[in-house]
């Protein structure tokens, strides 16, 4: 069934949603719909307010013979539009009246009690001008998918995972990436600061590496830093949150309350989804063929090379800092080899280590 157009009221008389919501049935079906059609989260957290409001309110009914009274006017009214419209009895008045203030007191109870988050759309939209302009990019696989930013920088997008990045990240303007879902960032150094919008979460960074995720559904955002330092501050600045991270440390936002947490990356945390690995890049004496097979593993990519040649080839180098195509310039430099790239497909070419 195509979801995407569904409205609040479709979502409310649709019976499967309907005993999700109220029961848990088929929750694996309907979270997947929540994640996948990201423009209808507004529509579902609506019909799920109004579904949940009006099962805490005492059930009524009306008689039997009364219902059939009321369908029976209704055919009568379809059959014959010609006549006059009848008016309805005071107890149908009754009925009409209680279904519509069941709707107003349900919708209303939603808009005084929606949760006060900032979601990835609602943020690209408002930063997004003339002179401002956003590309946007999706990991519709299933695997680990590379994004190499204009300035250099690089971004695993982990399934599902979408960013938006400013297409001024270079020269003057700041270097801005939104993003909805999970990934990886390892961002080139550079005086302009490099900011990414995770839900609520705000995170500055000259040059580092970390760990974020922030899909819009989950009631956490968390940041891991693998190296270097952050500065996180919190949207909107109700409590002034604010925190610096180094090394080895993560953080714990709790969206409802915009309590935030900072802990060290070996506590685990109840509730807290799972952080991708976060691999290292610091190799001695390493086989050049498993730095490379490492290298698709961490980044989804595929390198094409020739194993023969390089099977006498070996490598010392500290790469943790370094962006994808640094990292790939730095390999071949000393390799003496030559690195072509084409979107997430890499060949190497050398004559083979002596």
């Amino acid at each position: 069934m195509d979801y995407s157009n569904f409205d609040t009221a479709d979502f409310v008389t649709d019976d499967s949603f309907v005993a999700w919501v109220k029961y848990g049935e088929n929750a694996a079906h309907w979270e997947s719909i929540a994640r996948n059609f990201p423009d209808q989260r507004a529509a579902i957290l609506q019909a799920r307010a109004i579904i949940l409001a009006a099962s805490q309110l005492p059930a009524f009914g009306l008689k039997e013979n009364v219902d059939a009274a009321i369908w029976q006017n209704i055919r009568e009214s379809m059959d014959t539009p010609q006549q006059p419209v009848r008016r309805l009895r005071p107890l149908y008045m009754a009925a009409a009246a209680v279904l519509i203030a069941l709707v107003a007191t349900t919708v209303m109870w939603y808009t005084l009690h929606k949760p006060d988050h900032s979601t990835y759309h609602e943020l690209v939209a408002k930063a997004e001008t003339a002179k401002n302009t956003f590309v946007e990019h999706i990991n519709k696989g299933r695997k680990p998918e590379t994004v190499s930013l204009p300035d250099g920088s690089s971004v695993v997008l982990q399934p599902r995972a979408r960013i938006s990045y400013s297409t001024c990240l270079t020269g003057k303007c700041h270097r801005q990436v939104y993003l909805s879902g999970a990934a990886f960032f390892e961002v080139k150094r550079n005086i302009e600061p490099f900011v990414v919008y995770a839900n609520e979460m705000v995170i500055n960074v000259l040059g580092t590496s970390f760990m974020v995720r922030a899909y819009d559904e989950d009631t956490l955002v968390s940041v891991a830093v693998k190296t270097g330092k952050i500065a996180i501050s919190i949207q909107p600045k109700a409590n002034d949150a604010r925190a610096n991270l180094s090394a080895n440390q993560q953080a714990i936002l709790k969206r409802s309350t915009h309590a935030l947490d900072v802990l060290p990356m070996s506590v685990a945390v109840s509730a807290q989804p799972t952080i991708t690995e976060l691999y290292s890049f610091v190799f001695a004496d390493a086989p050049a063929d498993s730095v490379l097979t490492l290298l698709e593993k961490a980044y989804g990519v595929h390198i094409n090379y020739d194993k023969n040649l390089m099977a006498g080839c070996r490598l010392t180098a500290s790469l943790d800092d370094e962006p994808l195509k640094e990292k790939l310039k730095l390999i071949c430099q000393a390799l003496e080899a030559n690195c072509t790239i084409e979107g997430n497909e890499i060949t190497i070419t050398t004559k083979g280590c002596h």
